[in-house]
């Protein structure tokens, strides 16, 4: 049986997955089996894969019906045999050669933790956006007494930066696309506290490439508001201060020009935590803050030549 599983989940996007491939190929931990279930309309990622060697290590699954985001990742998961869960989307890749040996070792050298996971180079489509993904020493204290604040925003990254044991039993949530994996985490870290993180960078993800779900999924409205609803049910009698999800929302109210439970229910937006009035309240919370923010607002807008004037008079103030 070998030691660790990496899952490869597939749609089309050959060339992406040829440096994925590539990168795999060349880890000098080779205790691995390395599953691809593929999604794809044609055969493009079979061809593919059929050019790369490895060593008999390699385990191609077409699904005659595609599964789709994530049931095509649980889908290649179940099909693991190894101790250790090492998801790797086809549009990731990792760092260097040493890497999956880095991730084994974590896992390996702490019994204790079923879940590690290490910085990520995030790539996007304009050079001098990319940057590492490093959690702070407070967001990491946050994640071993309180998983449920990754209900704020994600301090972990993309799946690809993780790796978990086979034995967790934790399957992605299919009635997500847009908050999948933060809830997995949330899941995964409430059953174990405990966890491994090093600060190296071993994972490149992608942000920002069209094909993406995220990028599909991330000015939906109808999605990304069902979805924080659908969490915060799930999480909210875990949460000692239900109102420290406040930002949360606030920032979805933004984006999205949400005033109103009637907004709400006019995008069809479903999990609505009302029955107790905490959505009313939040709303009461973020219309009085709306109108606080309202000069801020007026300011942005302004000319340079006025905003020049006004910064004068507020650095005589302080």
């Amino acid at each position: 049986m070998p030691h660790v599983s990496i899952c490869v989940p597939t749609y089309c996007q050959i060339e992406f997955l040829r440096e994925t491939l590539r990168s795999v190929q060349m880890q000098t931990f080779n205790d691995y089996e390395l599953i691809i279930s593929d999604d794809s309309p044609d055969d493009s990622v079979a061809q593919l894969v059929r050019s790369f060697n490895f060593d008999g290590r390699m385990h191609y699954h077409h699904n005659s019906v595609p599964l789709g985001s994530p049931e095509n990742w649980n889908a290649a998961v179940r099909r693991a045999s190894g101790d250790y869960i090492k998801i790797l989307h086809h549009d990731d890749k990792f760092a260097h050669a040493g890497a999956l040996g880095e991730y084994v070792r974590m896992l390996d050298e702490h019994p204790e933790a079923d879940f590690a996971f290490a910085a990520s180079f995030v790539e996007t489509s304009t050079s001098w956006k990319n940057r590492i993904h490093r959690p702070s020493e407070k967001q990491l204290a946050m994640l071993a007494t309180s998983p449920e604040e990754l209900f704020l925003g994600n301090a972990i990254g993309a799946p690809s930066a993780t790796i978990y044991r086979n034995r967790l039993g934790i399957e992605y949530d299919p009635r997500m696309k847009w908050l999948v994996d933060i809830d997995f985490y949330i899941r995964v870290l409430q059953q174990n506290g405990h966890f491994v993180y090093t600060p190296e960078v071993l994972i490149v993800t992608v942000s920002g490439a069209n094909h993406q779900v995220t990028r599909i999924c991330e000015n939906d409205a109808k999605i990304e508001l069902t979805e924080y609803m659908l969490l915060f049910q799930k999480i909210r009698n875990k949460i000692e201060n239900q109102f420290s999800t406040q930002p949360a929302w606030f920032r979805l109210f933004d984006k999205y020009r949400i005033r109103s439970q009637k907004d709400l229910s006019e995008l069809g937006i479903e999990y609505l935590p009302i029955e107790d009035g905490f959505l009313q309240q939040i709303f009461i919370k973020y219309q009085e803050s709306w109108f606080r923010r309202i000069p801020y607002r007026i300011y942005i807008r302004l000319p340079e030549s006025l905003k020049s004037p006004i910064n004068y008079l507020r650095r005589l103030c302080i």
